[in-house]
């Protein structure tokens, strides 16, 4: 699919965009430029990743309802970019913890949810996969070596703070006491 990457580059907002859609592990990479209307862009990247088949018009399979912290999580989570990845920073008030990381959604939610397993004396998951659904739901699905997890948050209150709600949610650290549904 060589035209997608140019068409998805065409979109007013994305700064630039790499696809790889051979590997296993591989994706769809959009960085947005600064100030981009970021559900705007997400709905014109949808209609162009349905048009090449990549994406499915139907409706997304069912999650939790995407949450919206009404308490504070019991850790402050901090994503910083770099020039080649981010560092990610998770911090309780005794404990500090941080990862460098990748530059692309997986990587960074799977240093969110190990510096945050860290801060709060849990052992580790792995990330299997973070994706963004209808309406704006950052959904984060986590494999604990017995059952996946699933937790989501809508991109509506910032990007880093969905993903650090969905992680929350998929690695139990958020509960129904910390989060309501939007």
């Amino acid at each position: 699919m060589p035209n997608l990457a140019d068409r998805l580059e065409d979109i007013p907002g994305v700064a630039s965009v790499t696809v790889d859609l051979t590997d296993e592990g591989g994706g769809i990479n959009i960085r947005l430029t600064p100030g981009a209307d970021e559900s705007e862009v997400m709905e014109r990247l949808r209609t162009v990743l349905i048009g090449y088949g990549v994406r499915s018009p139907g409706p997304e399979p069912e999650a939790e309802e995407p949450a919206v912290a009404t308490h504070p999580l019991g850790v402050q989570v901090t994503i910083t970019p770099l020039e080649h990845g981010a560092r990610v920073v998770a911090e309780s008030k005794s404990v500090r913890s941080f990862r460098l990381v990748a530059a692309n959604p997986h990587a960074i939610a799977q240093g969110v949810a190990d510096a945050w397993c860290q801060v709060i004396g849990r052992v580790p998951v792995e990330i299997i996969a973070v994706r963004v659904g209808e309406g704006g739901a950052l959904m984060v699905t986590t494999w604990d070596g017995d059952r996946e997890n699933m937790g989501a948050a809508n991109v509506e209150i910032g990007w880093e703070s969905a993903l650090t709600l969905a992680v929350g949610r998929a690695i139990g650290a958020v509960t129904s006491t910390t989060a309501t549904p939007a």
